[in-house]
Protein backbone atom coordinates (compact mmCIF):
# COMPACT_ATOMS: atom_id res chain seq x y z
CA UNK A 1 0.00 0.00 0.00
CA UNK A 2 1.35 3.61 -1.08
CA UNK A 3 1.57 5.95 1.84
CA UNK A 4 0.26 9.37 1.32
CA UNK A 5 2.86 11.85 2.36
CA UNK A 6 2.43 15.31 3.81
CA UNK A 7 4.46 16.33 1.27
CA UNK A 8 3.71 20.64 2.02
CA UNK A 9 4.37 20.18 5.82
CA UNK A 10 7.80 18.59 4.72
CA UNK A 11 8.27 21.31 2.60
CA UNK A 12 9.13 23.19 4.97
CA UNK A 13 11.80 21.19 6.48
CA UNK A 14 13.43 20.79 2.69
CA UNK A 15 13.85 24.60 2.46
CA UNK A 16 16.15 24.07 5.39
CA UNK A 17 18.12 21.96 3.76
CA UNK A 18 18.78 24.17 0.71
CA UNK A 19 21.92 26.55 0.68
CA UNK A 20 21.09 29.89 1.79
CA UNK A 21 21.58 31.59 -0.89
CA UNK A 22 19.52 29.52 -3.05
CA UNK A 23 16.48 30.27 -0.25
CA UNK A 24 17.77 34.35 -0.45
CA UNK A 25 17.70 34.04 -3.49
CA UNK A 26 14.22 33.95 -3.94
CA UNK A 27 12.34 31.15 -6.81
CA UNK A 28 13.73 29.53 -9.55
CA UNK A 29 11.76 29.72 -12.76
CA UNK A 30 9.43 26.90 -12.32
CA UNK A 31 6.58 29.15 -13.85
CA UNK A 32 5.20 29.12 -17.63
CA UNK A 33 3.89 31.73 -19.81
CA UNK A 34 1.83 29.28 -21.99
CA UNK A 35 -0.49 27.17 -20.16
CA UNK A 36 -3.56 27.28 -22.73
CA UNK A 37 -3.71 25.42 -25.79
CA UNK A 38 -3.52 27.53 -28.96
CA UNK A 39 -4.63 25.37 -32.19
CA UNK A 40 -3.10 28.72 -34.02
CA UNK A 41 0.15 27.86 -31.91
CA UNK A 42 0.08 24.70 -30.84
CA UNK A 43 3.50 23.87 -29.40
CA UNK A 44 3.89 26.61 -27.52
CA UNK A 45 2.29 24.93 -24.38
CA UNK A 46 4.51 21.75 -25.08
CA UNK A 47 6.96 22.44 -22.19
CA UNK A 48 4.18 23.21 -19.60
CA UNK A 49 2.12 20.24 -20.91
CA UNK A 50 5.74 18.02 -20.47
CA UNK A 51 6.38 19.53 -16.30
CA UNK A 52 2.89 19.55 -15.66
CA UNK A 53 2.12 15.56 -16.72
CA UNK A 54 5.19 14.60 -14.56
CA UNK A 55 4.00 16.36 -11.21
CA UNK A 56 0.49 15.24 -11.74
CA UNK A 57 2.10 11.81 -11.91
CA UNK A 58 4.50 12.32 -8.75
CA UNK A 59 1.08 13.82 -7.24
CA UNK A 60 -1.56 11.04 -8.23
CA UNK A 61 0.38 8.42 -7.48
CA UNK A 62 1.88 9.34 -4.04
CA UNK A 63 -0.87 11.11 -2.67
CA UNK A 64 1.33 14.49 -2.31
CA UNK A 65 -0.15 18.14 -3.09
CA UNK A 66 0.48 19.31 -6.52
CA UNK A 67 0.66 22.46 -5.25
CA UNK A 68 3.70 21.74 -2.76
CA UNK A 69 5.27 19.80 -5.13
CA UNK A 70 5.40 23.38 -7.54
CA UNK A 71 6.37 24.93 -4.09
CA UNK A 72 9.57 22.87 -3.58
CA UNK A 73 10.76 23.13 -7.57
CA UNK A 74 10.35 26.88 -7.39
CA UNK A 75 12.32 26.81 -3.83
CA UNK A 76 15.01 24.80 -5.67
CA UNK A 77 14.76 21.13 -4.94
CA UNK A 78 15.30 19.54 -7.77
CA UNK A 79 12.74 17.46 -9.62
CA UNK A 80 14.55 14.45 -9.66
CA UNK A 81 15.10 14.96 -6.04
CA UNK A 82 11.57 15.25 -5.52
CA UNK A 83 10.86 12.05 -7.32
CA UNK A 84 13.57 9.98 -6.02
CA UNK A 85 12.57 10.81 -2.38
CA UNK A 86 9.11 10.88 -2.50
CA UNK A 87 9.28 7.03 -4.47
CA UNK A 88 11.98 5.91 -2.02
CA UNK A 89 9.90 6.87 0.99
CA UNK A 90 6.61 5.05 -0.09
CA UNK A 91 8.44 1.84 -0.38
CA UNK A 92 10.17 2.18 2.43
CA UNK A 93 7.51 3.36 5.08
CA UNK A 94 9.72 6.61 5.45
CA UNK A 95 9.42 10.29 4.94
CA UNK A 96 10.20 12.38 2.33
CA UNK A 97 12.29 14.98 4.14
CA UNK A 98 14.39 12.58 6.24
CA UNK A 99 15.77 10.80 2.75
CA UNK A 100 16.66 14.48 1.64
CA UNK A 101 18.34 15.20 4.64
CA UNK A 102 20.11 11.69 4.43
CA UNK A 103 21.40 12.49 0.97
CA UNK A 104 22.85 16.16 1.94
CA UNK A 105 25.20 14.21 4.03
CA UNK A 106 25.91 11.63 1.55
CA UNK A 107 28.16 11.75 -1.82
CA UNK A 108 25.19 10.19 -3.84
CA UNK A 109 21.35 8.77 -3.62
CA UNK A 110 23.08 4.97 -3.56
CA UNK A 111 25.43 6.16 -0.28
CA UNK A 112 22.18 8.27 1.11
CA UNK A 113 19.74 5.16 0.94
CA UNK A 114 22.15 2.51 1.84
CA UNK A 115 22.86 4.27 5.10
CA UNK A 116 19.43 4.77 6.18
CA UNK A 117 19.65 0.75 6.33
CA UNK A 118 16.26 0.17 4.76
CA UNK A 119 15.74 -2.88 2.39
CA UNK A 120 16.36 -1.68 -0.76
CA UNK A 121 14.77 -4.52 -2.38
CA UNK A 122 11.69 -2.84 -1.70
CA UNK A 123 12.81 0.01 -4.06
CA UNK A 124 12.04 -2.50 -7.26
CA UNK A 125 14.57 -4.61 -9.15
CA UNK A 126 15.09 -1.90 -11.88
CA UNK A 127 15.71 1.10 -9.54
CA UNK A 128 18.18 -1.26 -7.50
CA UNK A 129 20.01 -2.08 -10.31
CA UNK A 130 20.16 1.33 -11.19
CA UNK A 131 21.65 2.06 -7.94
CA UNK A 132 24.31 -0.87 -7.62
CA UNK A 133 25.18 0.36 -11.19
CA UNK A 134 25.79 4.04 -10.05
CA UNK A 135 23.37 5.79 -11.98
CA UNK A 136 23.20 9.36 -11.51
CA UNK A 137 19.84 11.20 -9.87
CA UNK A 138 18.36 12.01 -13.55
CA UNK A 139 18.62 7.86 -14.01
CA UNK A 140 17.61 7.18 -11.21
CA UNK A 141 14.43 9.62 -10.88
CA UNK A 142 13.78 8.39 -14.31
CA UNK A 143 13.96 4.94 -12.97
CA UNK A 144 11.46 5.44 -10.25
CA UNK A 145 8.55 7.18 -12.59
CA UNK A 146 9.26 4.06 -14.90
CA UNK A 147 8.11 1.88 -11.93
CA UNK A 148 5.38 4.19 -11.43
CA UNK A 149 3.77 4.11 -14.64
CA UNK A 150 4.27 0.08 -15.01
CA UNK A 151 2.49 -0.16 -12.16
CA UNK A 152 -0.10 2.60 -11.86
CA UNK A 153 -0.62 2.97 -15.59
CA UNK A 154 0.31 -0.20 -16.64
CA UNK A 155 2.64 0.49 -18.96
CA UNK A 156 4.37 -2.27 -20.31
CA UNK A 157 8.42 -2.55 -19.50
CA UNK A 158 9.17 -3.35 -23.13
CA UNK A 159 7.93 0.14 -23.71
CA UNK A 160 9.10 1.73 -21.15
CA UNK A 161 12.68 0.36 -21.76
CA UNK A 162 12.47 1.31 -25.17
CA UNK A 163 12.17 4.69 -24.54
CA UNK A 164 14.77 4.86 -22.11
CA UNK A 165 17.08 3.50 -24.92
CA UNK A 166 16.15 6.61 -26.81
CA UNK A 167 17.30 8.77 -24.81
CA UNK A 168 13.40 10.12 -23.49
CA UNK A 169 13.36 12.43 -20.32
CA UNK A 170 11.39 11.69 -17.12
CA UNK A 171 9.16 14.17 -18.70
CA UNK A 172 8.62 12.45 -21.60
CA UNK A 173 8.52 9.13 -20.60
CA UNK A 174 5.63 10.21 -18.48
CA UNK A 175 3.83 12.18 -21.74
CA UNK A 176 4.33 9.35 -23.81
CA UNK A 177 3.13 6.79 -21.61
CA UNK A 178 -0.41 9.23 -20.60
CA UNK A 179 -0.88 9.53 -24.10
CA UNK A 180 -0.49 6.01 -25.13
CA UNK A 181 -2.90 4.95 -22.98
CA UNK A 182 -5.32 7.69 -23.65
CA UNK A 183 -5.04 7.10 -28.04
CA UNK A 184 -4.36 3.79 -27.94
CA UNK A 185 -1.23 3.51 -29.25
CA UNK A 186 2.11 2.75 -27.81
CA UNK A 187 4.33 5.02 -25.82
CA UNK A 188 7.25 4.69 -28.10
CA UNK A 189 4.87 5.77 -31.40
CA UNK A 190 3.84 8.52 -29.42
CA UNK A 191 7.35 9.56 -28.98
CA UNK A 192 8.50 8.83 -32.10
CA UNK A 193 6.17 11.51 -33.52
CA UNK A 194 7.54 14.14 -31.57
CA UNK A 195 10.73 13.48 -32.32
CA UNK A 196 10.49 12.77 -35.93
CA UNK A 197 8.82 16.50 -36.01
CA UNK A 198 4.91 14.30 -37.05
CA UNK A 199 3.77 15.71 -34.14
CA UNK A 200 3.94 18.13 -31.08
CA UNK A 201 3.26 17.29 -27.45
CA UNK A 202 0.36 19.20 -27.03
CA UNK A 203 -1.00 18.61 -30.67
CA UNK A 204 -1.22 15.05 -29.71
CA UNK A 205 -2.80 15.79 -26.70
CA UNK A 206 -5.40 17.84 -28.62
CA UNK A 207 -6.21 14.95 -30.72
CA UNK A 208 -7.21 12.23 -27.35
CA UNK A 209 -9.49 15.34 -26.79
CA UNK A 210 -7.73 16.62 -23.26
CA UNK A 211 -5.81 19.92 -23.45
CA UNK A 212 -2.33 20.81 -21.18
CA UNK A 213 -4.23 22.16 -18.18
CA UNK A 214 -6.42 19.67 -17.35
CA UNK A 215 -3.55 17.14 -16.69
CA UNK A 216 -4.02 17.32 -12.81
CA UNK A 217 -7.51 16.05 -13.50
CA UNK A 218 -7.09 13.30 -15.98
CA UNK A 219 -3.68 11.71 -14.52
CA UNK A 220 -5.78 10.55 -11.46
CA UNK A 221 -8.33 9.23 -13.42
CA UNK A 222 -6.22 6.83 -15.86
CA UNK A 223 -4.12 5.33 -12.99
CA UNK A 224 -5.00 1.76 -11.32
CA UNK A 225 -5.91 1.65 -7.89
CA UNK A 226 -2.72 2.15 -5.49
CA UNK A 227 -2.99 -1.39 -4.10
CA UNK A 228 -1.90 -2.17 -7.84
CA UNK A 229 1.79 -1.01 -6.91
CA UNK A 230 3.03 -4.36 -7.05
CA UNK A 231 6.71 -4.90 -9.45
CA UNK A 232 6.12 -7.20 -12.47
CA UNK A 233 8.89 -8.22 -15.03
Amino acid sequence: MVRAFPLAAALGFWLLLLPAGVVAAGPSCHCFRDREFDPANPDKSDEYLLATAANSLLSAAYGVPKRGIVEARMSGISGEDLWISTYAASRQGAEPAVLMSARTAAASWRDALRSLGGQLESLGPRFVGALAAGAGDAALARSAAAETLAARLGTPWAELEDLAGRGATLQETVLSSLIGVWSSRTAPEVYADVKSGKSGWSRLLATVNRIPKQMEVEVPKALRPEGSLIFRP
